[in-house]
């Protein structure tokens, strides 16, 4: 059995994610975030064992001539066929990310439950009852066994009523960090493992709680300037510059969310310490 090869097509940020977690599991990865035309997109699978790619970067129509040229690319085009006749909802407030993945043996996997809200994502979702997060796990899984799903996709609802559908994210999430440090497996590296036909990973969070928060740089300084105080200051904090994110797990929420905050406020030039 030779070892696979994966065109991946998504935002250059995805890109260096996948190639890491590509590397990590001893897999050949080709990326691109350009926009092709069917016969772009022939030439770009040689030598490739399939495709993973960003539906917001090449357009379903594209997907199905490709595939009509023997070439295997997930999402598939009936995958994503069907998802364009379900009807969603624009964002209106707070909304809910939930992963899942699935393989092509029909393996399934889903994370918690995670809370998007003003500039702030927490994992799970708090004062969620076990059976309501169950449900909307459950629902959500049932959806990608329906659709035939291959790979990893999130699906976004509203917070205040989650059959209220928002739209859903491929190969690139919007709760796209937490992940990375507060789960078992990550997205990224669940999804190559769907795509691939491997066995999936825990998913379960590294502690109770996992909080993320976005970052914007002080208009005076840099982005360099706050590591020394804040690392010094909470040394648990996690930072992605690329994406401009931190994040932070532990017990307890209201302690873990004033740590966020702040480092938010700091590194934006806002408070001085």
């Amino acid at each position: 059995m030779s070892t696979p090869s994966i065109g991946l097509i998504t935002q250059e940020w995805g890109q260096i994610v996948y190639a890491e977690q590509a590397r990590k599991l001893g897999v050949s990865i080709k990326c691109s975030s350009q926009p092709m035309s069917a016969t772009d997109l022939v030439k770009f699978a040689e030598d490739q064992s399939f495709l993973f790619v960003d539906p917001r970067i090449v357009k379903l129509p594209t997907i199905k001539s490709a595939e009509k040229l023997g070439i295997t690319i997930y999402p598939t085009s009936k995958t994503l066929e069907q998802l364009e006749k379900i009807e969603t909802f624009p964002i209106s407030g707070d909304y809910l990310s939930i992963f899942v993945a699935r393989s092509a043996h029909a393996q399934l996997s889903s994370w918690p439950i995670t809370l998007i809200s003003n500039q702030l994502s927490i994992t799970p979702l708090p004062g969620i009852t076990d059976e309501i997060s169950a449900q909307i796990q459950q629902s959500v899984m049932n959806l990608a066994a329906e659709l035939n799903l291959i790979g990893g996709f999130e699906l976004l609802v509203d917070a205040a009523d989650y059959k209220k559908l928002i739209g859903f994210n491929w190969v690139t999430p919007d709760a796209k960090y937490w992940s990375q440090f507060g789960s078992v497996t990550s997205f990224y590296e669940q999804s190559l493992r769907a795509v691939l036909d491997l066995p999936l990973g825990s998913t379960k969070i590294a502690e109770r709680f996992v909080v993320t928060g976005n970052l914007e740089t002080d208009k005076d300084s840099d982005d360099y300037r706050p590591y020394l105080h804040l690392m010094a200051r909470n040394p648990s904090l996690k930072f992605d510059q690329s994406i401009k994110q931190v994040g932070i797990t532990g017990d307890d929420l209201e302690h873990l969310l004033t740590e966020i905050i702040h480092t938010q406020d700091y590194y934006s030039g806002k408070i001085e310490e």
